[in-house]
């Protein structure tokens, strides 16, 4: 049967669950193209279904079991081998097979999540999770693919299978995956758009009362709060300060007894677990010694003027390139493009 592809009509519809007892999470998903009867199987097909910049939560059964980390889908999926031991039923009854056919899809930036998400965690909010199920279950035709089991007779568990999608909507249910959400968004330094309804097409963006110039001066103002901060901050300490973001890949040199730190500043109205980085500025801290410093939770009045913050430091800051995750792109234009209007 072919996979009901729900989730495609709902661009932020990028998350799975891996469920596993795997010793390498986060290296790959992988599952064999066939179950022990030789039939397709839903779940070890949906690894054919991710797709570059997705997130896989990972639900280890060895240790909690629940939730520990996530990662991010680095490239297409395609065919390769696996050594596989079933252990369903009839799985059981036969040793591990040779090198089998297998769909592998590379993962990539695995990262411990700061408070996993137990299955004490989600049996807490277990109505919750139904109420969500029923709701797709009303609003989408064909499987869900649910990554929870949700009986009558059995509290909450993990789904029997490998692969599972994850709707955005129960991401969204949990604090604990802050993080996770704020990975997947391209603007880390406004606030998240209101939900859209599971499976309900992408809607144009509404506008504010404060409208997009409006925006911009918010940002600018809350960017320009920060940045005073920071060169407040050192030029106490005795450094001479310089701004320079206008026209370097950081924003703060900092000079002191013949030492020169760089410094990139993060200035953001909410509660910040991930931001955005240029690969101006991943390049710069990757070869040059440098501060970072976020300052999220700025209160921000009607009047644009700022006040309050959490001052976050991580001094000789390296971006990680395994951990990025693509939140947009810059597409060449190919040749051939009509140099007239369409006619109707």
């Amino acid at each position: 049967m072919p996979v009901n592809k729900w989730w495609r009509r709902d661009p932020s519809e990028r998350y799975w669950l891996e469920i596993t007892n795997r010793d390498d999470i986060g290296t790959n998903l992988l599952a064999p193209q066939a179950n022990d009867r030789g039939e397709e199987y839903w779940s070890y097909a949906l690894v054919r279904e991710v797709r570059p910049g997705d997130l896989v939560l990972h639900w280890d059964k060895n240790h909690g079991p629940g939730v520990v980390g996530y990662s991010h889908v680095r490239g297409e999926a395609s065919a390769s081998t696996i050594t596989w031991q079933s252990r369903g039923t009839y799985g059981r009854q036969r040793s591990a097979s040779g090198p089998e056919p297998a769909w592998e899809a590379p993962l990539s930036g695995y990262r411990r999540l700061k408070h996993p998400v137990t299955q004490a965690r989600l049996r807490e909010i277990e109505p919750t999770i139904r109420a969500l199920r029923d709701h797709l279950t009303e609003t989408i035709e064909g499987p869900l693919y649910f990554p929870f089991a949700l009986s009558d007779t059995r509290p909450l568990r993990a789904a029997q299978g490998y692969l599972t999608k994850l709707p955005r909507a129960l991401v969204e249910e949990l604090p604990e995956l802050l993080e996770l959400r704020q990975t997947a968004i391209s603007e880390p330094h406004e606030p998240e758009a209101p939900a859209l309804p599971p499976t309900s097409l992408p809607k144009p963006r509404r506008s504010t009362r404060y409208g997009r110039q409006r925006d911009a001066k918010r940002r600018q103002a809350v960017e320009r709060y920060a940045m005073d901060l920071v060169l407040g901050h050192y030029r106490s300490l005795g450094y001479e300060v310089e701004d320079v973001g206008d026209h370097s890949p950081w924003d703060i040199t900092a000079r002191k007894n013949g030492t020169e730190v760089h410094i990139e500043v993060k200035g953001s109205t909410t509660t910040r677990e991930a931001i955005d980085l240029t690969e101006g500025e991943v390049r710069h801290a990757e070869g040059f010694p440098t501060c970072l410093v976020v300052i999220d939770q700025i209160e921000l009045g009607e009047d644009l003027h700022c006040h309050g913050g959490r001052w976050r430091t991580w001094s000789g800051w390296t971006p990680v390139r395994e951990e990025l995750v693509a939140t947009a792109y810059r597409y060449p234009l190919p040749a051939g493009g009509l140099t007239r209007r369409p006619s109707a």
